[in-house]
């Protein structure tokens, strides 16, 4: 899960600034939500040992060793892009406050096209 602290830096607002915080837990809550949607995976947060190597956060692999025993098939260690991509649909989110997808709206703008870049290639695949 996201938390405020994360939420609060990427859009840009300051931690004493508190009378936000339960919308943006919300965004955050529906951001994660729709990651696991949009990959059809279950996001697990691991928690990396203190030995691990800088670029640690960024390895799924290295991040997928670290997941339970008992975790689903379809788990999905938490990936620093994984995490970014649900930052970005909270910051939009908190920017644009209404429906922006109707038709003919003018000035509407969709989802950020990073966001696709950036889960798509977790997107589980069933055969």
């Amino acid at each position: 899960m996201l938390t405020i602290e994360q939420i609060k830096a990427h859009c840009r607002l300051e931690l004493d600034e508190t009378e936000e915080d339960t919308a943006l837990m919300l965004y955050g809550r529906a951001a994660w939500r729709m990651v696991e949607t949009s990959t059809g995976r279950k996001l697990i947060q691991v928690v990396l040992p203190e030995d691990a190597p800088p670029d640690a956060g960024a390895d799924e692999d290295y991040l997928r060793s670290l997941l339970p025993a008992n975790a689903p098939e379809n788990a999905l260690p938490v990936t620093d892009d994984v995490r970014l991509a649900a930052l970005m649909l909270v910051a939009h989110w908190y920017r644009n406050r209404e429906p922006v997808t109707e038709s003919g709206a003018v000035g509407a703008k969709a989802l950020p096209l990073a966001f696709d870049a950036l889960v798509g290639p977790y997107r589980w695949i069933s055969i």
